[in-house]
């Protein structure tokens, strides 16, 4: 979950603060060396960018940033955006078709619940799909359709879906993982509870239910910091997917332990592998170690062996 921005009174101020006075390279300056290295860096976009005088939706919270923040993104080597979240509306129609300007003029990628997305690389496609607080099956099967007819060697789904701070999945999240699987689809990471949340493998498919916060402004004192990036390597042979591979690289919201000042940071040593020791408490399958330097690697069940 990223929110650049916050709520249109102090939160959004003090993240506009610290933006103007660090520079829009500083919030994710502590990730450069997991998303720069990547093909694709994915995050969670909650909430609005525009620079409009927006009406608000009327709701607990609602939060908004500048269209100016796609730097934030840009810098920070992040290519896409899920706004398949509960606040991409939260200033209406008006707000989510700026953001989608805003990140289309920054050449940022976009999925939703209603936008596939394809990322190719060495003559492989992979589908990237999404769902917010609950899966269309129909909708999503005709998208798989659609990514498949595209050329698509597998699919990875984004659920923003569960209970907010709880510390296991909910049915719906579990159910939903589990129609995924049985489609075929290879990855299923979600978010929404803000805090993490297990992992667990059904047959081919590796679920992480809930990473937790990465930059987030809608908080600017969280009691839960432990969060994790998930890094994914797929090894493909002569375009068909042979096995999957994820790695959890622990984090800590906030580079500051006292309060949120909108930097996350890796976490290494002794404080990673607590973090690791959480999700495992948390996760059905049992997780490799943290190692410095490498993270927790956990590599995923080849898919000849579930075929066999």
């Amino acid at each position: 979950d990223c929110t650049l921005g916050g709520e249109t009174g102090g939160g959004a101020r003090r993240f506009a603060r610290v933006v103007q006075r660090e520079g829009y390279a500083y919030p994710m300056a502590n990730l450069q060396s997991v998303f720069a290295a990547d093909d694709l860096t994915l995050v969670n976009l909650e909430g609005v960018l525009s620079d409009a005088p927006l009406k608000k939706v009327k709701k607990q919270f609602n939060f908004l940033g500048e269209t100016a923040y796609t730097q934030i993104l840009t810098l920070g080597s992040v290519e896409c955006v899920t706004l398949a979240n509960n606040h991409a509306m939260d200033y209406g129609s008006a707000g989510k078709q700026d953001t989608l300007d805003a990140l289309d003029k920054a050449n940022i990628a976009v999925v939703d619940e209603n936008t596939l997305c394809i990322l190719e690389k060495d003559g492989i496609r992979i589908g990237i799909t999404a769902s917010v607080m609950g899966l269309n099956q129909q909708r999503f099967l005709r998208q798989a359709e659609v990514l498949r007819n595209l050329g698509c060697a597998t699919i990875v789904h984004v659920m923003h879906m569960g209970q907010e701070y709880a510390q296991q999945p909910t049915a719906g999240q579990t159910k939903t993982a589990r129609f995924l699987a049985q489609q075929g689809v290879t990855l299923v990471v979600g978010h929404h509870p803000h805090v993490v949340q297990g992992l667990e493998q059904i047959e081919n498919t590796l679920v992480a239910y809930s990473m937790g916060n990465c930059v987030f402004g809608g908080n600017t004192d969280p009691e839960d910091t432990d969060a994790c990036l998930l890094g994914a390597t797929f090894r493909f042979s002569e375009g068909a997917l042979q096995e999957t591979q994820v790695t959890i690289w622990p984090i800590r919201t906030s580079g500051d332990a006292r309060s949120n000042d909108y930097q996350p940071l890796l976490l290494t040593g002794s404080e990673a592998a607590r973090v690791v020791d959480k999700i495992q408490s948390r996760s059905g399958m049992t997780l490799a170690p943290y190692r410095d330097g490498e993270g927790a690697v956990q590599t995923g069940m080849k898919q000849t062996e579930v075929e066999q």
